[in-house]
């Protein structure tokens, strides 16, 4: 049997080879490289683009109805029929309309033919009747002066010239009574009245006339007729729905991008669309609209993308999805923007000489939320994927990503 020493020295033995693999374990995980993903940067030709949800916002099916009421006399267009821009599409009774214009149409006539009258006949013979009480005003004011000289030498009795003065006040009264009527009825008599009453009887016209259009019904644009709700002797009310019209336009697709993507967006940058009904039929368009001002709730901005009118199957309100090609950059030193770490808002990359790792500041423009373009470095440049923090001693390459796994 062992002896005690035989089984304290053994016992030593097995402590002293377990403190040497447990030292040797941690001089190891000390010492042992960290693998981290690297980069090489090569040219690549890179198309950076954005995607967003869309729906279909114009043209809409616009509801045309009549704004007066009346017996439905004619309809002359058909459902799915193609109309221009003038064409009459429904017709009601308009015989109450046209009776009604004919009477203002009168009513005009006769007041612009009283107000001609006053002007060429009233007016004139008041002016010359004004001027004639004027000659003798003045004729009068004469025979007044004189006949006082005459007194005045010892001609005449004070008597006649008493008849002279009031004489030349009839004529003053005369005239002055003749001036007010001629003003009261240029400026705020008659005259004035007059042609009051020619522009109530021209816009009791303007009505009349408005009231004759609306027994019609004519489309506002070139377009198609969706669907015709009347028909001939059907009474019609104001506001009730008579046809649908979808006008002969582009299709125009509203979508948000988040406000980041305004240095990239402009009018006329190409687009390819796919409706979710459609998901295998791609649709070329462009931009048509960016937004003039962010939504400060969503921080998004307006876009609007144009593609052609003759897409059959689309429909106003259909959804789908938009790729907007926002820059073209070839032959560029782009690096994935994970490979770009930050320090109190300062950008940093990490690189590899081929023998140890090194953090160094980078200037680092985005492009987009998967790229940026950096500036300061060669082809051919080794760049880790680590944190911020990392010991830089202990990492080394790893799996290398391809810019062909990122687009």
């Amino acid at each position: 049997m062992p002896t005690p020493d035989k089984k304290r020295r053994r016992r030593f033995v097995i402590l002293g080879a377990a403190v040497l693999v447990v030292t040797v374990l941690l001089i190891f995980r000390a010492t042992r490289k960290t693998e981290a993903d690297h980069y090489v940067l090569r040219p690549i030709d890179l198309n950076y683009t954005i995607l967003a949800n869309c729906t279909v916002d114009y043209p809409r099916p616009l509801d045309m109805s009549f704004q007066a009421g009346g017996i439905i006399l004619a309809v002359e267009v058909a459902d799915g029929e193609r109309v221009s821009h003038g064409q009459t599409l429904v017709r009601i009774d308009d015989f109450e309309a046209r009776r009604n214009l004919a009477i203002r149409e009168d009513n005009l006539r006769s007041a612009e033919l009283k107000l001609k009258n006053a002007q060429d006949e009233v007016l004139p013979s008041l002016a010359e009747k004004l001027r004639e009480t004027e000659v003798v005003r003045d004729q009068a004011a004469r025979t007044l002066k004189r006949f006082r000289e005459i007194e005045a030498a010892g001609g005449i009795s004070k008597a006649e010239v008493e008849k002279a003065d009031r004489e030349y006040q009839t004529a003053l009264s005369r005239y002055n009574q003749q001036k007010l009527e001629l003003d009261n009825y240029s400026r705020s008599g008659r005259l004035a009245d007059l042609a009051y009453q020619v522009s109530i009887a021209q816009a009791q016209l303007e009505l009349a006339q408005r009231d004759l259009e609306n027994t019609r019904l004519t489309a506002p644009f070139e377009g198609t007729v969706i669907k015709v709700d009347v028909q001939p002797g059907e009474r019609a009310i104001p506001a009730m729905r008579a046809v649908t019209l979808l006008e002969s336009a582009s299709w125009q697709l509203v979508l948000n991008v988040d406000q980041k993507e305004l240095p990239f967006l402009k009018p006329d940058l190409t687009a390819v669309v796919t409706m979710d009904a459609y998901p295998e039929t791609k649709i070329d368009g462009h931009v048509s609209y960016v937004c003039s001002e962010v939504d400060k709730e969503r921080n998004t901005c307006e876009l609007r993308i144009e593609v052609p009118r003759d897409v059959a199957f689309i429909k106003s309100g259909m959804a789908g999805k938009a790729e907007i090609l926002a820059a073209k950059y070839e032959k560029a030193l782009a690096l994935p923007s994970r490979f770009v770490k930050r320090d109190a808002g300062r950008p940093y990359v990490w690189t590899w000489d081929g023998r140890s790792a090194e953090r160094v500041g980078a200037a680092a423009r985005p492009v987009g939320e998967r790229w940026v373009l950096l500036d300061g470095f060669a082809e051919g440049a080794i760049l880790l994927d680590a944190a911020f923090d990392a010991p830089a001693a202990r990492l080394k390459p790893g799996r290398e990503i391809r810019a062909d796994s990122i687009r």
